[in-house]
């Protein structure tokens, strides 16, 4: 799911909402390296890296956005035509 290398994309996500003060324990002590292990955290997780409820929110809506866009264009990739209606 996961095209970019390393982690470079997870400090971008943290930055667009203003969380990348987070990057370095979300990385390390969260040990979330690809997009797909934001499955595996929950919230008191987040709470003990010291993330309060308004930064989660606005890490879970980009994490759902990122997820969306990847999805997208994993969808496009595949070749899939888009039907015209005529």
């Amino acid at each position: 799911m996961q095209s970019e290398e390393g982690t470079e994309w997870l400090l971008e996500l943290l930055t667009d909402v203003q969380l990348q003060q987070y990057f370095l324990r979300i990385r390390d002590e969260l040990n979330v390296t690809r997009l797909s292990h934001f499955d595996y955290v929950k919230n008191e997780d987040l709470e003990k890296i010291g993330m309060g409820r308004p930064g989660q929110r606005r890490l879970w809506e980009a994490v759902k956005r990122r997820r969306a866009l990847y999805k997208r264009k994993s969808w496009m990739s595949k070749g899939h035509k888009i039907p015209f209606p005529w």
